[in-house]
C-alpha cells in the first residue's frame, strides 16, 4: 500500500470513529429536558416499553375539547429503574396513571418521567412512598 493510500486510510478511520462517538454523547445528553422543573399530567397509558436502552412510555392526554393527545416520555435504563421500583407490568396499556416529568424545553407534549402513579395510589419511582 502506498504511503498517500495508507494515510487516506488513517484520516477516514479517524473521522469515522470521531463521528461515531458524537452520536454516543448526543444520544445520552439530557439537554432536552428541562430538569429544574418538574410537573405532573394525568393519562391513560397508551403504550409501556420496558426495555433498554431507555424505558418510554406513551400517555394519551385528554384536551379540553375531548380529543386527546399522545405524550411521549422517556426514562433510564432498565437497571436503573428496577432500582427505582419499576418492572415491565408497572403499567399497563388502559391504566389510567398520573406521571412525574421534566418537560420538554421545546414544549412539545413530553419529557423525562421520573415516576408515576396508577389509579390505584401505588407509586414508582422517586415519588414513591417508601
Amino acid at each position: 500500500m502506498s504511503r498517500a493510500a495508507n494515510a487516506r486510510l488513517i484520516a477516514v478511520s479517524a473521522a469515522a470513529l470521531g463521528l461515531s462517538t458524537v452520536s454516543v454523547f448526543a444520544h445520552h445528553s439530557l439537554a432536552p429536558y428541562d430538569r429544574n422543573v418538574s410537573r405532573t399530567i394525568e393519562g391513560v397509558v397508551k403504550d409501556y416499553s420496558f426495555s433498554n436502552p431507555h424505558v418510554k412510555l406513551v400517555l394519551a392526554v385528554s384536551n379540553p375539547n375531548g380529543s386527546t393527545t399522545d405524550w411521549q416520555f422517556e426514562s433510564t435504563n432498565v437497571s436503573r429503574m428496577m432500582s427505582r421500583g419499576f418492572n415491565r407490568v408497572s403499567a399497563r396499556i388502559g391504566d389510567r396513571i398520573t406521571v412525574s416529568y421534566n418537560p420538554l424545553r421545546s414544549g412539545a407534549a413530553g419529557g423525562m418521567f421520573t415516576g408515576f402513579t396508577d389509579s390505584r395510589g401505588v407509586s414508582y419511582g422517586p415519588i414513591a412512598d417508601r
